[in-house]
């Protein structure tokens, strides 16, 4: 699969970086726009390399560099009908759809529709159970209740249903001592920020974040007018789309293509060139200090490492074991975000991997889109050897 790849020796590559990133270039934010011939040559190294030894049909990568952002596109959308990957392919982000969530629930914050020392039970009376009394709309948003489940049990099927899982679960740890990375948790954090506001989480996420940055290539849910860009996932060779579920929308049922999501890290990286207050007060919100766990502060959504950062550091703070569960320290009140500072979120589906990164100091960023879930660590590698050039 994907012969027409040659792998690259690790001394070919770094010296083909060199050139492209122009040595002792990628410091701070004087970093020189890259050769494009060359950077191109070594993303299409790297990521052929990639899809061949993990059987991945299709990727679409966007390097954003200083303002100018480079789009590569790979293998198959559709193995079945031979579609090629375009940037306007449309790949399921995965829990990168933390982000958005993130930044819409900041805005209620600034709006002063929540705030992050409310109990939940403010915003959902009917969630009356002893545990929640000790709990908040921060503990919600940094995954530290108390060890909420990733997902949600398959009984969940309704709002009903909903508040008598909440109901009946009991915490493993105190509120704001461990970090439990959870869709239950920052999903319903989400959910009732945009409720405080009176609005549904579709609305919110069209009205106040699409529609104002032109993310005409991102959805919740594809409409047909879009399914010809909508790439299939792929999961022991079969096709597959994620379905639907409660709170799913606002933890991990994001869709766009690499140009939309390159848009939104742009957003993200230089929030001051986004024209709605609000909008712009909530992306800088959404990117402070929350929580710290090991190396990793958690942001609204967005996960930060004090930069320059070690491979290892981003590889153990997306490490499955670590995500499963680590002592936490709680931040409140937040504190802002160095300039200095690697931001990230990784993303997955059935069918689909995903990751996207970002250093505010340098003006550079990287978004990383697959039609099949393959391990984080290979992701944060990727990554990582494009934006620091092997360093």
């Amino acid at each position: 699969m994907h012969t027409y790849y040659r792998k690259v020796a690790p001394c070919a590559l770094i010296s083909i970086l060199a050139i492209a990133l122009s040595g002792a270039a990628l410091a701070q934010s004087t970093d020189p726009i890259p050769n494009e011939a060359a950077l191109k040559k070594v993303v299409s190294q790297q990521v052929g390399a990639l899809m061949a030894a993990q059987q991945i049909p299709g990727m679409a990568v966007a390097v954003l560099w200083q303002g100018k952002t480079f789009y590569y596109s790979f293998g198959q959308a559709d193995v079945a009908a031979n579609r090629l990957v375009t940037p306007d392919t449309i790949f399921e982000l995965g829990s990168i759809s933390k982000t958005f969530a993130g930044v819409i629930g900041a805005m209620a914050l600034e709006r002063g529709e929540i705030s992050l020392t409310d109990p939940v039970s403010k915003h959902w009376p009917q969630l009356t159970a002893k545990p929640w009394q000790q709990i908040n709309m921060q503990h919600l948003a940094t995954y530290t209740a108390g060890g909420l489940p990733l997902f949600m049990p398959d009984s969940v099927t309704d709002k009903t249903s909903l508040l008598a899982y909440y109901q009946q679960w009991q915490p493993q740890f105190p509120a704001g001592t461990q970090r439990v990375y959870a869709n239950s948790s920052i999903g319903l954090f989400a959910h009732l920020a945009v409720a405080a506001g009176g609005n549904t989480y579709a609305e919110a996420f069209s009205q106040q974040l699409s529609v104002p940055l032109q993310l005409r290539q991102t959805f919740l849910q594809v409409p047909k007018s879009a399914e010809a860009h909508y790439a299939w996932g792929y999961n022991e060779g079969k096709a597959v789309h994620i379905g639907s579920g409660v709170l799913l929308d606002e933890a991990g049922g994001v869709k766009a293509s690499v140009r939309d999501l390159a848009s939104w890290l742009q957003a993200n990286m230089q929030p001051a060139l986004v024209t709605s207050p609000v909008l712009q007060a909530g992306i800088v919100r959404a990117q402070q200090h929350y929580a710290k766990s090991g190396q990793m502060y958690q942001g609204l959504g967005w996960e930060m490492l004090d930069y320059p950062v070690s491979l290892s550091a981003l590889t153990a703070a997306t490490d499955p074991a670590f995500v499963q569960g680590s002592a936490a320290t709680f931040i409140y009140p937040a504190t802002a975000l160095q300039q200095n500072s690697w931001v990230h979120k990784t993303g997955a589906t059935g069918g689909f991997g995903a990751y996207a990164a970002f250093i505010p100091s340098r003006q550079v960023g990287i978004v990383l889109l697959a039609n099949k879930r393959y391990p984080n660590s290979l992701r944060v590698k990727l990554a990582y050897q494009v934006l620091e050039n092997l360093q």
